[in-house]
């Protein structure tokens, strides 16, 4: 509205403007004289009544940026891969009584030598079993020479190596209190076949004393053989009979 007052207030000037041109002009071809415009007569625009219209500049304008959502990254450590379990294969089954083992394997030049008191060191010893109870046997300790030493031993004691086997005989050390494990490998020689058989204490015990079990063989028949004891941390780990001639 405001440029429509000013468009107005124009067209009058104009018209006053043209309106004197005419007159003047007619004047002077009618007579010559001269009129001269009245300035009160003239419309002046009120400045205050003209509203100036503000200029629309882009500055002026504020367009917000779009805001882009976050890209979301992967995590940077992945998380371990988790392994299952690995499950143990199950034990494998022991021997049963009277189960058929492979007879032991005698030492290439001797059993170990031993103090006469004292806990018997580790080591690998000949002894001759003579019962006591189940788990702590009765039992006489000597030393055995195998071999070019079966020779050599049984030549300074004035004796004969037989069969590969000397055993001397002095020193021995009785011993009553040196307990089996609970694991104990036991064996023992049938006299008549020289198979090898596993067996429990107490079967120890049994044919000592009298016969064998009913799982034992037929042709089994024990002798009382010397054994190879084994001795590991003051215990007996193994104690296999060894068939002589």
């Amino acid at each position: 509205m405001n440029i429509r007052r000013i468009t107005i207030a124009t067209a009058i000037i104009a018209t006053i403007g043209l309106s004197a041109c005419s007159s003047e002009t007619k004047n002077s071809i009618d007579g010559g004289s001269t009129t001269t415009l009245d300035p009160a007569a003239t419309t002046t625009v009120d400045s205050a009544a003209v509203t100036t219209v503000p200029a629309v500049t882009a500055a002026s304008v504020t367009v917000p940026s779009p805001t882009a959502p976050p890209a979301t990254q992967p995590p940077a450590t992945q998380p371990p891969a988790t392994a299952p379990p690995a499950t143990p294969p199950p034990p494998a089954p022991g021997p049963s009584l009277y189960d058929e083992v492979t007879p032991p394997q005698t030492p290439s030049g001797h059993t170990d030598p031993f103090a006469s008191s004292g806990t018997l060191a580790n080591g690998v010893y000949w002894v001759i079993y003579q019962g006591g109870e189940t788990m702590t046997p009765s039992i006489e300790v000597v030393q055995a020479f195998f071999g070019s030493e079966c020779e050599s031993a049984a030549t300074s004691a004035g004796e004969e190596c037989l069969n590969d086997i000397f055993v001397q005989g002095t020193p021995s050390r009785e011993i009553d209190n040196l307990a089996f494990t609970s694991d104990v490998y036991l064996t023992v020689a049938s006299s008549e076949t020289q198979r090898q058989y596993w067996i429990t204490l107490d079967e120890l015990r049994t044919v000592r004393a009298s016969s064998a079990s009913d799982p034992a063989p037929d042709d089994f028949s024990f002798s009382s053989f010397p054994f190879l004891m084994t001795v590991q941390g003051g215990q007996i780990t193994k104690f296999e009979q060894v068939w002589v001639p």
